[in-house]
């Protein structure tokens, strides 16, 4: 079966909710962040976003990408091999987990995003390339306890990771280095925070919802009867992927174009989150300092520097 994609979160509810209203929004629902945030100007893009790209947005400069990431994982496995060598063990952390591919589909708000991918896929996501790098260890399935111990420490697990005192064995050898060289840990969810904020007030902001009106009226024009996109991606559409699907997902991107909902969409994402970055300047700044040196020390441990 093909991967369906199901209405859910607080984001498509309260996109449903507001066009429930009538298509207009004569209420703004509100959403888990109440805290008091005007709706800020807005820069409109000069064309849409590049068809089912990623679209850059102000709050992915305090983060770490997925190139840093798989740079802190190797170091991760190489601090790892070593500690399990120093106490008998063979270990192999495997190799880096292949990035997943872009997915042309918004779960929560936007539904499809690329044009392309509803002429040629419908709303089921288009196949993974064939290959890809897994991120399993070639350690065997029988491993002893003596193993297990060394490996993951005497710690309870159930404690989760956040604890710093907690016996990691092994697995925390990479960490124990960046705590002696003075690095901090990255225990902080701000970024994340502040993404959800931003998705979450751009989702009932009075321009979006104005755009998602847009788009009703539009697939309405042309006989469908979807309150929403997501209501449109997540439909029980059958496997295999039928003509119908591909042309009401077709259409359902022509109404994108036509109402500019995707421009309007990220152009006030980026506000929101340009304005949630300029609340927490000094908090964020901390925060990439952190994951800037954590990628440094990762370059180092591996030769890159």
């Amino acid at each position: 079966m093909g991967v369906r994609r199901r209405l859910h979160g607080v984001v498509a509810a309260t996109v449903l909710a507001a066009l429930a209203v009538g298509c207009g929004g004569a209420e703004k629902p509100g959403g888990a962040d109440r805290e008091a945030v005007a709706e800020p100007p807005i820069a409109r893009t000069a064309a849409a976003p590049a068809d089912g790209a990623p679209v850059a947005l102000p709050l992915d400069g305090y983060s770490v990408g997925a190139d840093e990431s798989a740079l802190i994982f190797r170091a991760m496995g190489q601090a790892t091999r070593s500690c399990m060598a120093a106490k008998g063990f063979d270990y192999d952390p495997g190799e880096v987990p292949a990035a997943p591919p872009a997915t042309p589909v918004d779960p929560g708000t936007l539904g499809l995003l690329s044009a392309t991918a509803a002429r040629q896929t419908g709303y089921h996501r288009p196949p993974r390339p064939a290959g890809g790098v897994s991120g399993t260890s070639g350690n065997g399935p029988a491993r002893s306890a003596e193993f297990q111990r060394a490996l993951q420490g005497e710690a309870d697990r159930k404690a989760g990771l956040a604890d710093s005192g907690a016996d990691r064995g092994c697995m925390g050898e990479f960490e124990r280095q960046l705590q002696a060289a003075g690095v901090k840990s990255t225990a902080s969810d701000l970024v994340g925070t502040l993404r959800t904020k931003a998705y979450d007030r751009t989702s009932s902001d009075s321009r979006v919802t104005a755009a998602l009106s847009a788009w009703h009226s539009c697939m309405a024009a042309l006989g469908y009867g979807y309150a929403n996109p997501v209501q449109a991606s997540s439909a029980a559409w059958p496997d295999p992927v039928s003509q119908q699907e591909k042309d009401t997902a077709t259409a359902d991107m022509d109404c994108k174009a036509r109402t500019g909902l995707l421009e309007t969409w990220y152009a006030v994402q980026t506000a929101y989150q340009q304005q949630y970055i300029a609340g927490n300047e000094a908090a964020l700044e901390a925060v990439r300092e952190t994951s800037g040196r954590r990628v440094a020390a990762a370059k180092k441990a591996l030769g890159r520097l």
